[in-house]
């Protein structure tokens, strides 16, 4: 499954973010969860991120709060705010409406 996270923080909160983030990315992640991908842009009141995660079949409880606790490091950072969306395949999201 896949999950796709949403980040957004005020542009004068970069730098705490940017520091945390190092951090964040040194740290590894259950066996079971995978970071596919990081994408990032700036706009509107500050700067939005999209980080994709692949938690094996098998894992999905334990790979969600795997993600959810990459993220505990930025609450304390001024503005920072987050969201976890899990996402379907058209593959297996057309199943659910009969077809």
């Amino acid at each position: 499954m896949l999950f796709m996270v949403t980040e957004t923080w005020p542009t004068k909160s970069s730098v705490d973010v940017g520091k945390v983030a190092m951090g964040v990315v040194a740290k590894a992640l259950p066996p079971y969860v995978k970071r596919l991908d990081n994408y990032v842009t700036p706009g509107g009141d500050g700067i939005k991120a999209y980080v994709l995660y692949e938690v094996e079949k098998g894992h999905v409880d334990e790979g969600y709060n795997g993600v959810l606790k990459v993220y505990v490091p930025f609450f304390s950072i001024e503005g920072y705010k987050f969201t976890v969306e899990p996402l379907l395949s058209v593959k297996e999201a057309l199943p659910l409406i009969g077809l």
